[in-house]
């Protein structure tokens, strides 16, 4: 099954550097297949927040994935969520 993770930042959050580590070493993790992976950016190209694309047995494997998002951990996001994702396209 394809989920989609998306979350969007609190106003005037800002990822530094050993949070972006943090990131890319989620990104790595080896369990779950992730298709896509990349920041959402607003009208002004400023990070609004991110959005994840991968593959999990069923929605409690995809639960356990996005419980360790090092951004939602630090309590940046505003909001996120996470959803099923059927590809009609491609």
């Amino acid at each position: 099954m394809l989920f989609v993770w998306m979350g969007l930042l609190k106003k005037g959050e800002e990822i530094d550097q050993p949070l972006q580590q943090q990131i890319s070493g989620f990104l790595e993790q080896p369990l779950l297949p992730i298709e896509s992976a990349g920041a959402l950016r607003d009208a002004t190209g400023g990070r609004a927040g991110y959005l994840l694309i991968f593959e999990a047995e069923d929605r409690a494997a995809a639960e356990a994935l996005v419980r360790d998002s090092p951004v939602r951990n630090a309590g940046l996001y505003g909001e996120y969520h996470l959803f099923e994702y059927q590809n009609e396209v491609g």
